[in-house]
Order: structure tokens, then C-alpha cells, then sequence
């Protein structure tokens, strides 16, 4: 038994130092290009970048969520099968991303270097991302890591690296991530072992399988960028300047984002866990807890945020963006909106309810395409970073009523059955 519950610990303290080396290695790399390169250089990187999270985001939902589920309960000849046929299937689903980048790049983009850098980049983020949810699956997370350092960790460094030898601009950025990616594949790969019986399964097939799992996920997806994550693109009639000087301020709050992802790998299987275990009663008052240690926790970042601002801003983009320390402020408030929408969504997701979330990023979907739009029109950059701050509490407010109108319906007692929530949310979603 203790021998178990060492590996178990194990496990999970690689899962969060490979969560630790992805959020890193993106964290640092966007802040390096910020403070690197020329503003309007910055804000067109900024919206094509915007672009290829997107894809990735929908790629997480239909390819390497549903994969992470359904081939944990395979047997390995099983998984086998089913990752290959995956891969298979990305010689149309890497075209079609290309094709979704070209038709944006046309209205916010048009550098023809920045859409083929971008484009060589998000080929190979597909095959890494499916190789390392491949090793997620199998539970072999120390070679997920030995990934993710030659992806994440290499690209900041080879980033650098070449900034000393010529000057760096977006095209060239994408470019070193597509081959740090493709390079973290190629070494994958020699330590990826198919079983000799594994059996050919269509790849149609597979996808029709995820597809009913996928299908809340991506509109879920499709929700939180209505949401939040759009505005980068509302503002983009403003110039990529001003994109540039919203993009910083967001890159820097980032730092936030390990914390919050850190919540929503690890709170939905506590959280069912207790509710199997203890029933409703204790689940309440878990949740209640939780939300307050997160409200006193945002609420002390927000503070620092708002007492360091022009610091931050001149310290990590040397100057160039120091007018945007405003922005940074009203966005700093949004970011504590996020945590504690975050519990609320992870406390859902412990009660087999996934809809939720896409339901409340449906209506701050709603908000931005009415409230958010005025706001940008009218107050220009300003508006968008409050419109962004207002759609997230939007999303919290009705992520909260609706966590709470299912908890007072669920019955006293022990659930009956163990959660399928601690099954599907154990592999780190970084």
C-alpha cells in the first residue's frame, strides 16, 4: 500500500512539473517576444498566435481529451490501434487548420512569412501534443516530461540563442517552436512502443467515438473564446499597436494561469472524491472553503498587480509598453474573476455536470457581442480590457448560480457510485 501511494505521489509531482515546464516555457517565450520585438510586429504575432490557440484548444477537445478517456480503460494493443488511427487522421486535420489560418490571416494578419510560420508551427504542435496525451494515457508521464523540456523548454532557449545571432521578428519565432515541436516528436517517437498485435481501426471510426465526447468540449471551447478570449480580434480595427499593448498586459497576467490550471487538474477529482465519500454536507462546505481561500488568495494578487503595475510593465517590456499599466490594472481584476470561476467550474464538473460552464461562457459570450462591443467603440483599448474583466465575472456569476441550484438538488448522503469525473480529469490538461 505505501509502496502504491509513493507512486501515486510520484506521478503526480512529475504531472505538475510538466505542467510547471509547458506554462513556463510559454510564459516566458511570449514575454521575451514582447519585450524583443517592434510593437505592430508584436500585435500581428499576438493575433496570429491567438489563432493557433484557438486551433489548439479545439484540437485538446477532439483529438487528446477524448483520447486520454477512453484509451485509459484500453488494453495497450487497444490504445495502440487507437493512436494510430488519430494520427492518421491528422493528414486532414492539419490541412484544415492550415486552411482556417489562411482565411484569418486575411482579415488580421496578411504578412504572408507570419501565416507560413504560423502554419509550420501548429502541424507540428498536433503530432507533439498527440504523442505527449499518448504518454499521459499510458501513464509513462516521465517521458511526457523529457518532451515537453525539448518542446517548451527548448524553444525559449533556441529562441534566444538565435536572437543573438540575427534579429528575431514573428515569422522566425513560429518557426523555432515548429521545430522545437517537431523535434520533441521525432525523439518521442523512438520511445513510443506499439504492440506487434495491435489491430488496424479506421480512423472514422475513432473520431465518431470521441465525437460524443468531444462535442460539449468544443463548444465549451467555442464558448470561453466568445467570452474572453476574442477580444484581442475586436480590437484589432484599432491597429496591432494597440493589440500589442493588450496582448503584453494579458502575456504578463499569465502568470496567474499555472495557478489556475493547477485548480482545474486537480480540484474536480478531489472534490468528487469527497462528495462519493461524504456526501453532500461536506462537499458544501469544501466548496464554501475553497472559494474563500481563492477570493483571499486573487484578492492579494490583484493588490500586488495594482501596487506594481508600472514596475511590471517597465521592468519586463523595457519601456515600451509602460502606458499600458492601466490596461494591467483592469485586466489584474478579470484574472481574479477566472480563479474563482475556476473552483466554481471544478465543483461542477465533481457533480457529472459539464454543461455548466459552457452555459455560463454562453451568456459572457452574449455580453461581448453587446456590452463588449459598445464598451470598445466607445472607450477604445480601455473598454476592451474592461469588457474583458466584465464577461469574466459575467461567466463566474452564472457559473456560481448554476453549481449552486445543482448542489441543492443533489440528495443528502453518499453518492452511490464512484465519479466518473475522477476518471476523466486525471490527466493534466497544461
Amino acid at each position: 500500500m505505501m509502496v502504491l501511494r509513493k507512486a501515486l505521489v510520484d506521478q503526480r509531482l512529475l504531472a505538475l512539473t510538466d505542467q510547471g515546464v509547458v506554462s513556463a516555457g510559454n510564459f516566458l517565450t511570449l514575454l521575451y517576444i514582447g519585450r524583443q520585438l517592434p510593437s505592430e510586429d508584436f500585435g500581428l504575432f499576438s493575433l496570429a498566435m491567438m489563432g493557433t490557440l484557438f486551433l489548439a484548444n479545439m484540437h485538446r477537445a477532439l483529438f487528446t481529451q477524448p483520447l486520454n478517456i477512453l484509451g485509459a480503460a484500453e488494453e495497450p494493443s487497444q490504445l495502440g490501434g487507437r493512436v494510430l488511427a488519430l494520427l492518421r487522421a491528422h493528414l486532414l486535420a492539419i490541412p484544415l487548420a492550415i486552411a482556417f489560418l489562411i482565411i484569418l490571416s486575411l482579415g488580421f494578419f496578411p504578412q504572408k512569412a507570419l501565416l507560413f510560420g504560423c502554419a509550420a508551427y501548429i502541424g507540428c504542435f498536433f503530432m507533439q501534443e498527440m504523442l505527449r496525451r499518448y504518454w499521459y494515457t499510458e501513464d509513462r508521464i516521465d517521458l511526457a516530461l523529457g518532451n515537453d523540456v525539448v518542446s517548451y523548454g527548448g524553444q525559449l532557449l533556441v529562441l534566444v540563442l538565435a536572437d543573438m545571432v540575427w534579429k528575431i521578428d514573428g515569422s522566425s519565432t513560429f518557426l523555432i517552436m515548429a521545430a522545437t515541436s517537431l523535434a520533441a516528436f521525432l525523439l518521442g517517437l523512438r520511445k513510443m512502443k506499439i504492440p506487434a498485435a495491435t489491430a488496424h481501426r479506421p480512423a472514422g471510426d475513432i473520431l465518431l467515438q470521441h465525437w460524443t465526447l468531444s462535442k460539449w468540449l468544443m463548444l465549451t471551447v467555442l464558448a470561453v473564446w466568445g467570452a474572453s478570449q476574442i477580444y484581442p480580434f475586436l480590437l484589432s480595427p484599432l491597429g496591432p499597436v494597440a493589440v500589442a499593448s493588450f496582448a503584453a498586459c494579458r502575456n504578463l497576467l499569465n502568470a496567474m494561469g499555472v495557478v489556475i490550471q493547477s485548480v482545474a487538474n486537480y480540484l474536480p477529482v478531489r472534490a468528487a472524491a469527497l462528495l462519493h465519500q461524504h456526501g453532500k454536507n461536506s462537499f458544501r462546505r469544501h466548496l464554501l472553503r475553497n472559494l474563500g481561500r481563492s477570493s483571499l488568495f486573487g484578492a492579494l494578487f490583484v493588490l500586488a498587480v495594482l501596487l506594481s503595475s508600472d514596475a511590471l510593465m517597465h521592468a519586463t517590456y523595457g519601456g515600451t509598453y509602460d502606458a499600458a499599466a492601466p490596461l494591467l490594472r483592469i485586466l489584474a481584476v478579470g484574472t481574479f474573476f477566472s480563479l474563482i470561476g475556476t473552483v466554481l467550474g471544478a465543483y461542477s464538473l465533481a457533480m457529472e455536470d459539464s454543461r455548466s460552464s459552457f452555459l455560463a461562457n454562453l451568456g459572457a459570450t452574449g455580453f461581448t457581442f453587446t456590452v463588449g462591443l459598445w464598451l470598445i467603440q466607445a472607450h477604445g483599448i480601455s473598454g476592451a480590457a474592461a469588457a474583458t474583466t466584465l464577461s469574466v465575472a459575467v461567466s463566474m456569476l452564472l457559473q456560481g448560480y448554476l453549481v449552486f441550484l445543482r448542489l441543492n438538488k443533489l440528495p443528502n448522503g453518499v453518492a452511490g457510485s464512484a465519479p466518473l469525473v475522477a476518471r476523466q480529469e486525471a490527466p493534466v490538461d497544461a
